[in-house]
């Protein structure tokens, strides 16, 4: 449960620790810099949906925003921070430090860094 820390300074800290830019072998995001609506999904009931969010992407870096508060997440930004490919999954992340592009867990409800399928535009939590 990572959304009550999305705060500026903890995007900022994110982003020094890993600059968001792209390193050898990673695929180019599927999805050019822009706003999208992707939909909230909860990893232990992936068919249900939660609600839906925005997505802006800027460079490699992403920002999820929810417009209208749906408990658990108030009203605003839930998440931030340097768009990063997870090699070992294979999956893009929203990175919180340095050594998120090589975690083996991520997503879910694990305590790695969460998942955003760019792809079926899905941002997935616990």
């Amino acid at each position: 449960m990572r959304w009550p820390a999305a705060t500026p300074l903890m995007a900022l800290a994110a982003a020094v620790a890993l600059p968001p830019t792209a390193h050898a072998g990673d695929p180019k995001p599927p999805l050019p810099p822009g706003r999208y609506t992707f939909e909230h999904r909860f990893a232990e009931q992936p068919s249900l949906l939660h609600a839906k969010v925005l997505v802006i992407i800027r460079k490699r870096t992403i920002q999820v925003i929810n417009t209208q508060a749906h408990p658990p997440f108030p009203k605003g930004v839930i998440a931030q921070g340097p768009l990063v490919w997870n090699r070992p999954t294979a999956q893009w992340i929203i990175g919180e430090g340095a050594g998120d592009r090589m975690a083996t867990e991520v997503g879910g409800c694990s305590d790695g860094p969460e998942v955003v399928d760019l792809v079926k535009r899905i941002y997935w939590t616990c």
